[in-house]
C-alpha cells in the first residue's frame, strides 16, 4: 500500500468515527431503538401512522420533562408507563 491509500482509509476512519459521534448513537443502538418503537407501536394497537405521531408526541413531551437522555431511553421510558398503566 502506497501512502496515498493509507491517507485515504484513515480519513475515511476519521469521518465515519465523527460522524457517528455526532449522531450520538451507533448502528447498532438504532436497531435498538427501531425495535423498541416497535414495541411501543404494538402496545399502542393504533395504525402505524397515528402510533408514530402518538410515540412522537410523547418523545418531545418527555424530553422537556427529561432533557438530555438517548432516544432509547425516552422509548423504555414510554414502554415502561405503558406496561405500568395496564
Amino acid at each position: 500500500m502506497d501512502l496515498a491509500t493509507v491517507i485515504v482509509i484513515v480519513v475515511i476512519v476519521l469521518a465515519a468515527g465523527y460522524y457517528f459521534r455526532s449522531k450520538g448513537s451507533s448502528p447498532v443502538s438504532r436497531f435498538k431503538s427501531g425495535s423498541l418503537r416497535d414495541k411501543a407501536k404494538s402496545q399502542l394497537k393504533l395504525p402505524p401512522d397515528q402510533a408514530d405521531q402518538t410515540i412522537d408526541r410523547q418523545i418531545e413531551r418527555l424530553k422537556e420533562r427529561y432533557p438530555n437522555r438517548s432516544e432509547e431511553w425516552y422509548l423504555e421510558k414510554i414502554i415502561y408507563d405503558f406496561e405500568r398503566d395496564r
